[in-house]
């Protein structure tokens, strides 16, 4: 897998934290790189759970945006501007595009503006004339007034907006002079197309409120504002007093981007930027800064109106892993190194090209659509949760099944070497790797009994698994659903169990208890998959549990006066024998799920565990022999796992129990 990388910094991105608020259920998204997400898969708005934004980019198309940028003597600002729109289209391979809804409107000045339809005449590109008129021109809409019925909104126009830009002639000169920077009427004219779209899409719910459509407003520009005239600054003019009332009244906010900016053209930029609710402007002083904060205002906003959405429709699945003393056995005796069923487990969940990096037929990975945890049973005492329900947890699987991390003296010298086997559990949020969700390592026992080769001591309870994994369920809705939850939850979110096991839990659990278990979740709509793993599975009595298994979880009824057992209206088991079967086995469970197509986001191999920037104490290791908690997070891969996310913190989440 790929590690967190990080784009460039540049100066000056103020936002205000009201906008951003939830933007802690996204993951480090204002430092992500290209999300690996769907591209080329435009989506009708009907099709998603959440009304995509609406965002105005509002184009400086004065005169001396034909300026050379900076120190860069070929490229003007305005190439500048145009090269940083197609990247932001294009951006995430056109995740921006495919859930955004782009507008493009340019701004100059009005020569007459007492006279309504003043055309402002620019060099002609092609013979084709490109006005301004009352100083602005609309070069792409949000939606088409005309087709409301058929076409509500039109979707993925990036396109639209890259093919406008390049059709149009750098800004020049106009008949009468150099073009002007009247920016109080461009956001006169945002503020009352957004009007009019909310009034011809009654089905928002209105500008403003918590329900409704956001939008936001871009404003990129190289100048200080001017009046009408193009010349004079008039106080009635000043662009902060509509950019207040947007904020104040229609909770819009007013991004700024100032171009090559210096002295009172800079103080002008902070200042509208500061009326539209977002601090100060984002100082762009070369194109690289130009195309970054772009991209980085659009994913901030994203992450606080998407995100959250999306993170509701993401289903959850817990994987409940048979840590019975078996699974560290081949045949009469224990196992070598990766020959085990629990390295074979291991392996198929976390290993390479393992589950979390298996593509649905969504085209996306796994862990991208999902929120995986993991729950493992052995005897009485010895269930437990060790990571709950979260995005981006494969090195965290990695990590807590891996028999090293459980192998540290005394008692514990080969992993592989047979009974008698001291594990000790690990907590990976209280010491490297520093992980940011609670974390925690465990090891079937591996017990000696004289003249017996295997490792013993951990049972096949698998009802205490299940009766785990359903509480921690229950008390992980409930939390999630509560305001602020770290990744929050809806009514609808899909909840289901995949339970890995060898199938025979004789003289540890009763049927009755395990049905129990197992129809009570699927009461309360939980279905449970299961997949039988291992060499013992197909005998008479065993292929019997893994039916009733099957058919408990899945709403069926089970008939056990035949031979074998028959289920009638549920689902059967899954069979597998090696990592690579099981591995196969859970991805065709996984392509039963319903997938919301535009919540297809997340980029795991970018980010490998998300943080929740709540720094905790980490034990690190200095020079010499003394041990030194530290408190705060790290950067780079300060957390030593060799991942490059450096976690170096930890935090509660909702939800979950763990026991043992």
């Amino acid at each position: 897998m790929k590690r967190l990388q990080f784009l460039p910094k540049w100066q000056k991105l103020g936002l205000q934290a009201g906008l951003l608020a939830g933007l802690g259920a996204a993951f480090a998204v204002a430092e992500l790189p290209d999300a690996d997400a769907q591209g080329g898969n435009c989506r009708a708005e009907d099709e998603c759970s959440f009304k995509k934004p609406n965002f105005m980019l509002i184009l400086d198309y004065s005169s001396s945006m034909n300026n050379t940028f900076g120190g860069n003597t070929t490229q003007t600002r305005w190439e500048a501007a145009v090269q940083a729109i197609d990247e932001l289209v294009t951006y995430q391979n056109g995740f921006l595009d495919e859930n955004v809804h782009f507008a493009l409107l340019r701004f100059g000045h009005d020569p007459d503006p007492s006279t309504p339809g003043t055309t402002l005449d620019v060099d002609v590109n092609n013979g084709t004339p490109t006005p301004l008129v009352d100083g602005f021109a609309l070069d792409v809409p949000w939606y088409n007034p005309a087709d409301l019925a058929t076409t509500p909104w039109l979707e993925c126009n990036g396109a639209a907006i890259s093919s406008a830009l390049a059709a149009l002639p750098s800004p020049g000169q106009s008949a009468t002079g150099g073009i002007g920077t009247w920016t109080k009427n461009a956001l006169d004219q945002t503020q009352a197309l957004i009007a009019q779209a909310d009034t011809d899409h009654p089905m928002d719910g209105g500008v403003g409120v918590p329900d409704g459509r956001y939008y936001g407003a871009i404003v990129i520009t190289d100048g200080q504002w001017s009046g009408p005239d193009g010349v004079t600054s008039p106080a009635g003019e000043d662009p902060t007093i509509t950019a207040t009332d947007l904020f104040n009244n229609d909770g819009v906010p007013v991004y700024v981007v100032a171009l090559d900016l210096g002295g009172t053209g800079l103080v002008q930029a902070d200042e509208l930027a500061a009326a539209g609710g977002t601090t100060e402007a984002v100082e762009a002083t070369s194109p690289a800064d130009l195309i970054a904060a772009l991209q980085q205002i659009v994913i901030d906003v994203q992450s606080a109106v998407v995100i959250p959405e999306c993170t509701a429709g993401l289903p959850r699945v817990m994987i409940i892993l048979d840590a019975s003393s078996s699974m560290l056995n081949v045949g009469n005796m224990a196992g070598t190194q990766g020959q085990t069923g629990w390295d074979q487990a291991r392996e198929a969940l976390a290993g390479t090209n393992s589950l979390f990096d298996a593509v649905l037929s969504t085209g996306d990975a796994v862990e991208d659509l999902l929120h995986l945890g993991l729950t493992v049973y052995g005897s009485p005492g010895e269930e437990s949760v060790l990571i709950d329900y979260g995005p981006c947890m494969k090195d965290n699987f990695s990590w807590a099944l891996d028999p090293l991390t459980s192998c540290v003296s005394p008692g514990c010298t080969d992993p592989w070497g047979g009974p008698p086997i001291t594990w000790t559990p690990q907590d990976g949020t209280l010491q490297p790797p520093g992980f940011d969700l609670p974390t925690f390592s465990h090891m079937p026992n591996c017990d000696e009994s004289f003249g017996d080769l295997r490792c013993l001591g951990s049972g096949t309870h698998t009802h205490l698994g299940l009766e785990l994994a359903a509480t921690n369920q229950t008390t992980y809705s409930m939390n999630s659903l509560m305001p602020g939850a770290l990744y929050p939850t809806n009514a609808s979110t899909q909840y289901i169990n995949i339970l890995i096991t060898d199938g025979d839990y004789t003289t540890y659990s009763t049927d009755a208890e395990v049905e129990a278990a197992l129809a009570g979740m699927y009461g309360n709509g939980v279905a449970t998959y299961v997949i039988a793993f291992g060499d013992g599975t197909t005998t008479p009595n065993v292929v019997n549990k893994l039916t009733g298994m099957a058919c408990w979880g899945s709403g069926g009824t089970l008939n056990t006066a035949t031979t074998p057992w028959e289920c009638t209206g549920g689902e059967d088991y899954f069979q597998s024998t090696n990592a690579t079967d099981l591995q196969a086995a859970i991805v065709a469970i996984l392509q039963t799920i319903n997938f919301d197509p535009c919540c297809a986001f997340n980029d795991c191999s970018a980010a490998p565990e998300p943080t929740t920037d709540e720094p905790d104490p980490v034990a690190v290791t200095t020079t010499g022999t003394t041990t030194a908690t530290t408190t705060g997070t790290t950067s780079g891969d300060g957390d030593g796992d060799g991942d490059g996310d450096g976690d170096g913190d930890s935090s509660t989440t909702s939800g979950g129990t763990t026991s043992g």
